[in-house]
């Protein structure tokens, strides 16, 4: 079938399908990246808004102080989220172990209580009785006692109408968005809503959570207009691309078989730059010289993709794939200048409590803060890597034994000066770390031998307590035994 085509309308046909899975291709994953975006900034926004108001929450909940929940200035400053459409706050007195359930929404512009019994509104009803009634003794001739009494009695009346209203809400106002408790996600983007929900954890003893909806019709106006955008886009380079498809296939094509035996090669070492048809004035110049552009535009591209496949995305340090390219390199040339090297691995203690206790998003800020802190404790020439979930490698070209141990203490307690708060028994994120140096008569060891001993070190600092340095140092000629993997398997179950 192929036969029945020239080559002109081959030409046109393959580029035309080229380009159209380019296009297709680029606008589906700019709008998915750019949708993304957009959307872990709005929950970002949502989280920054309520995080000042957990603290209070948490203190009001810890002490089960419904006056704190529910005073005017409170609900004047939910009202003034805009975007805040209902709030609900479940959680457990530090002190009574009773529970405290409090609900906003902006319909009804207030705060109720949900958790509301008759026997509390029978016990104020009672007391408002009785106060009326002590008023209305006429054996009662005391002024001051009677203006007491009428203070007490209309807090109490203010009381019960609270109690009340709250009842009356509760049984006629049901939240209409889904919940679900099994969300593995800290949000939830409801599109058939147009609502983004949010749940944070309060951060008193007994714990509890804040679940909040906003409003996200804005958001979706966006969602809309970004499709919009790249639908022109993707026409214009369409139309732009048919047109060069065109012109591009109404010409002699006899010089391409020269252009096809040069770019018979690999992309990364192709170089078309003294081919004579890049000097023509004709359009096969003109493709000549447009083939040499995207040949560096695509070697540019992926030195870009490279840099970013040996960058972890999370941290911003080099990561697994630039470990296994780099860390060898850098053992044989320290070695090679007759250099002591250093080897230090280490990672986070306690870090799958934190998940469990705090999720996975405050996991991912753990990772980054103690990543910039290891990497602020390093010097300019260290190489630092990220290459397990918490687990991080730095190695250095070293002075001593001293210089290595100041480096790894630098290293331990910078993370512990950041005080994260964790829920284990440190009560703050600490680093477990091994260290090794290795001195350039220790010739028969590999850094595959080096590796597997600092990572001995580490669970022997695990092993002693954690938030500790283990310290060692290689210097016969003979590689260290290998060290059974029980201890470390037995250490990730204490992990």
């Amino acid at each position: 079938m192929l036969k029945r085509f020239t080559i002109n309308q081959l030409l046109f046909v393959s580029h035309l399908m080229l380009v159209l899975v380019l296009i297709v291709g680029m606008s589906a994953s700019r709008y998915q990246s750019e949708w993304e975006s957009r959307v872990n900034y709005a929950n970002e926004r949502a989280e920054r808004t309520l995080t000042p108001l957990v603290r209070d929450f948490s203190a009001a909940v810890a002490g089960r102080n419904y006056a704190n929940l529910m005073m005017p200035s409170q609900n004047e400053a939910l009202f003034n989220i805009g975007e805040l459409l209902f709030l609900d706050i479940q959680g457990k007195s530090d002190y009574s172990e009773n529970s405290v359930s409090v609900r906003y929404s902006r319909e009804h512009m207030t705060v109720w209580r949900t958790d509301v019994t008759q026997d509390e509104i029978n016990d104020v009803s009672a007391r408002k009785n009785t106060l009326m009634a002590a008023l209305d003794n006429p054996e009662n001739q005391d002024k001051v006692r009677n203006r007491k009494l009428n203070f007490v009695l209309n807090k109490t009346v203010d009381d019960l109408n609270a109690l009340q209203k709250s009842t009356r809400l509760s049984l006629s106002f049901t939240p209409r968005w889904p919940r679900s408790s099994h969300s593995e996600k800290a949000f939830q983007l409801h599109q058939e809503d147009e609502v983004l929900i949010v749940q944070l954890p309060l951060i008193n003893k007994n714990g509890g959570h804040v679940w909040a909806v906003f409003d996200a019709s804005n958001l979706f106006t966006l969602k809309q207009q970004i499709f919009i955008t790249l639908a022109i886009e993707a026409f214009v380079a369409l139309c732009v691309s048919l047109l060069l498809i065109i012109g591009v296939t109404h010409w002699l094509v006899a010089p391409l078989s020269r252009l096809a035996k040069r770019i018979d090669h690999d992309i990364e070492h192709l170089d078309i730059s003294d081919l004579e048809e890049l000097r023509r004035n004709d359009e096969i110049g003109v493709l000549a010289r447009g083939l040499h552009t995207l040949t560096l535009k695509a070697q540019t591209q992926m030195k870009i993709l490279r840099h970013q496949s040996d960058t972890d995305a999370l941290t911003g340090l080099a990561g697994r794939h630039s470990y296994t390219e780099h860390a060898d390199a850098f053992f044989q040339a320290t070695r090679a200048e007759n250099k002591l090297f250093g080897i230090v691995v280490c990672d986070i203690d306690h870090f799958k409590a934190f998940n469990d206790t705090f999720g996975h998003g405050r996991g991912d800020v753990v990772i980054k803060s103690t990543a910039n802190a290891i990497l602020g404790a390093l010097r300019q020439d260290d190489l630092c890597f990220r290459i397990g979930g918490e687990e991080f490698v730095a190695l250095l070209q070293i002075e001593n034994a001293s210089a290595l141990e100041t480096v790894a203490e630098r290293m331990r307690s910078s993370v512990e000066d950041l005080a994260i708060p964790h829920a284990a028994e440190s009560a703050v994120v600490t680093l477990s770390i091994g260290a090794l140096l290795i001195t350039p008569s220790a010739s028969a060891m590999s850094f595959s031998d080096a590796f597997d001993e600092a990572d001995s070190l580490l669970y022997r600092a695990k092993r002693s307590g954690r938030n500790q340095i283990a310290i060692g140092t290689l210097q016969d000629q003979k590689p260290p035994p290998r060290k059974e993997s029980s201890d470390r398997q037995t250490t990730e179950i204490m992990d």
